[in-house]
């Protein structure tokens, strides 16, 4: 590729539309312009095993753009390509950061399991899980698919409001309610006590 065509805007329109049109030619030609420019521009950034990586992936986040019509001004390529690389680049090495950061333990903790690995904690969750259950089949239908649709399934409030035909008074109402009766009902049972007394 010449120095002209570098410039050359109508380069840029005729290598994007071919691109739009499947042509592999101009996937080849993309590839070049991006390890001519990019590998270059990465070299200074990252490690040379993450460089070919993230000219790749590059490669396939602006192949994907130019099908889905998302680059308005085919004559700006390189100036998209070059910021495409840059966020892949600064992903890249916040990623590093927070791998680095999750193995760095603290000099004076001493490695130990977490709490919620114990048996007992397993223990008191399957109890407090089962006493949930028991207490969402006692709720009126109405209410229990309010709780489970807003809570289990995460479904917008809006959503539930337009296909169980409720007011947004009516949501916060019924599910406020339904939350008061299940705490009621998902306390843990007491042993009944005795009337007798060993003297």
């Amino acid at each position: 590729m010449t120095a002209d065509q570098f410039v050359d805007g109508a380069y840029w329109v005729n290598l994007v539309r071919n691109i739009s049109r499947e042509n592999d030619q101009g996937v080849e030609q993309l590839y070049s312009l991006l390890s001519a420019h990019v590998r270059a521009a990465l070299s200074r950034t990252v490690g040379p095993d993450a460089r070919e990586d993230l000219v790749h992936e590059v490669l396939v986040i602006v192949l994907e753009a130019i099908r889905a019509g998302e680059l308005r001004d085919p004559t700006r390529l390189m100036g998209f390509v070059r910021r495409i690389a840059q966020r892949r680049a600064v992903a890249h090495i916040r990623q590093l950061v927070f791998r680095r950061r999750r193995f760095v333990l603290s000099d004076a903790a001493e490695p130990r399991a977490p709490l919620r690995d114990s048996p007992d904690t397993g223990v008191d969750r399957n109890d407090r899980f089962e006493r949930a259950r028991r207490a969402l089949r006692r709720l009126t239908p109405r209410d229990r698919e309010i709780l489970e649709r807003f809570y289990l399934r995460e479904q917008p409030r809006a959503q539930i409001c337009f296909e169980m035909r409720l007011t947004d008074t009516q949501f916060r109402l019924f599910k406020s309610r339904a939350i008061a009766r299940c705490s009621t009902f998902a306390q843990p049972s007491r042993p009944a006590r005795s009337e007798s007394r060993i003297a």
